[in-house]
């Protein structure tokens, strides 16, 4: 599966527009969740160096759901799309004991409030990120390739739609974001 994703930083005033124009639109209001992005580093490479991520997400909410999900790289220079891999567990517990026996170390547990939105193949999400703020996330999801660029400009359009200005968009993943903030001193790092 290719997510086609772009994310943009949000101001107060637009999280709170937001959900009306996504309704203007014809999107759908879905879920409103609390995620727990436990990050993890592979013992034998750095995904710091090489632009993957492995997460274990607890999902709380409308819908409780615990998801293992690896990202590679990002794909182009306009989006954050990536190739992704993702499965419901069963046992978040479990899940950790694995990885930590298989030499993965935790760094770091990303929080955040979402509300998603839908329209056909489209799935917009407001977050709202403990130590960051607020965010939009647009994703596309593709079975393979074919037709990224045409969905990242589907997304660029949309992201002008909702008034969102294309200087606000950020390619830096949450953790990266978080990870630049633990670096100047402003969160701790996962202790597991």
């Amino acid at each position: 599966m290719t997510e086609v994703e772009l994310k943009a930083v949000l101001s107060p005033e637009q999280a709170v527009s937001l959900p009306g124009r996504l309704a203007d639109l014809g999107f759908v209001p879905g879920d409103i969740v609390q995620e727990q992005d436990l990050y993890y580093n592979a013992p034998h490479r750095d995904f710091r160096t090489t632009d993957e991520a492995l997460r274990l997400r607890t999902i709380t909410g409308s819908r409780n759901e615990t998801v293992l999900t690896y990202k590679g790289p990002k794909r182009d220079s306009r989006s954050n799309t990536r190739l992704e891999h993702e499965t419901s567990v069963g046992d978040s517990r479990t899940v950790q004991d694995i990885l930590l026996s298989l030499g993965f170390c935790p760094v770091l547990t990303v929080c955040k409030d979402r509300r998603t939105y839908h329209l056909d193949a489209v799935t917009v999400c407001l977050d709202q990120v403990e130590g960051l703020g607020s965010y939009l996330e647009l994703e596309h999801l593709l079975p393979d390739e074919s037709g990224r660029e045409v969905a990242v400009d589907g997304l660029l359009s949309l992201l002008d739609r909702l008034g969102v200005q294309r200087q606000a968009l950020e390619r830096r993943s949450y953790l990266e974001l978080l990870l630049a903030t633990t670096q100047a001193g402003g969160v701790s790092k996962q202790e597991e």
